[in-house]
């Protein structure tokens, strides 16, 4: 078995459907939910399936199909979705429209899956990528200190592993040689979610820290936080709402591209930050623990 992880933006949209169809279900969501209505509401009825399955009790495979990378754009994630075959959708989808023309079928649901992604998930995935990647660095150190089993052991109540067999809920699997893929969401409390493929196991769990996500604090921490861990790291914790590489960020601040290289270094060690190779550049983002720090939550 090979332990991995990955942040999906495409299982977070499918995720943020679920949770916008049973609102009463996700108390800890209401302020996104009060927002994330009206935008999904503007975009008019569903003219594909794409709503109708993915707020099934078990969302068909091919919708949110396991990443194969820790970080991977939602661009490719849906544009992915093409590749799904009438065979893989029957088996998964008892519709006659689908199963008759999937070509047509799957092309509309891409198309409202980028309008959605748009409307409810896009606006804030800074912030919930800095959950999500921070959820990932925390169980990565993890990892390496004590092993897999222990890991798993500490995803949630409902995941139990014993070699060769994993357990979510009550469904046993066998991993064989298969990868096992570990997916934090913001989205999924209380239940985790086992998606069974034959390349790879994909488990989706409740990521630390989700439940903070959209708390507001009125006090005025920048003052506070700059004396606690110095006025540039302070600066660096608030531009790091989205990804900037270290030349944007040293622009930003208008400091030397060392000196940002240095602080972000502190600043990871301690957890309130990560950075991740994207092509030819390094970018870093806070971490949801760094959020909680710029908004005065654990001074």
């Amino acid at each position: 078995m090979a332990l991995r992880f990955a942040v999906s933006p495409l299982w977070e949209t499918i995720a943020g459907l679920r949770v916008l169809a049973s609102p009463t279900l996700s108390p800890v969501h209401q302020r996104w939910i009060a927002w994330a209505e009206k935008r999904l509401g503007e975009l008019g009825p569903d003219p594909s399936l794409l709503h109708l399955l993915a707020t099934r009790p078990v969302v068909p495979e091919f919708l949110i199909p396991t990443p194969g990378k820790r970080s991977v754009g939602v661009e490719v994630e849906i544009d992915a979705l093409a590749v799904a075959t009438p065979e893989r959708i029957a088996a998964a989808v008892d519709d006659p429209g689908l199963r008759a023309d999937p070509t047509t079928a799957i092309a509309a649901m891409q198309e409202r899956l980028h309008a959605v992604h748009d409307a409810i998930i896009a606006p804030v995935w800074p912030r919930l990528e800095g959950v999500l990647q921070g959820d990932v660095e925390r169980r990565g150190r993890r990892l390496v200190e004590l092993g897999g089993p222990t890991v798993l052991a500490e995803l949630h109540p409902e995941v139990s592993y014993r070699n060769p067999e994993l357990t979510v809920a009550d469904r046993t699997v066998l991993i064989g040689e298969r990868d096992l893929v570990l997916v934090p969401s913001a989205f999924t409390w209380p239940h985790a979610y086992l998606r069974d493929s034959p390349v790879r196991l994909g488990l989706c769990y409740p990521a630390h820290g989700f439940g903070s996500l959209w708390e507001r604090s009125d006090a005025p921490t920048h003052d506070a936080l700059a004396r606690l861990v110095g006025g540039t790291r302070a600066r660096l914790l608030c531009e790091l709402e989205r990804p900037s590489t270290v030349t944007e960020l040293a622009t930003r601040l208008g400091v030397t591209v060392g000196s940002v290289s240095q602080h972000l270094g502190v600043l990871r060690a301690a957890g309130l930050a990560v950075s991740r190779r994207e092509g030819r550049e390094v970018v870093s983002l806070r971490t949801g623990l760094g959020l909680a720090l710029v908004r005065g939550e654990v001074l």
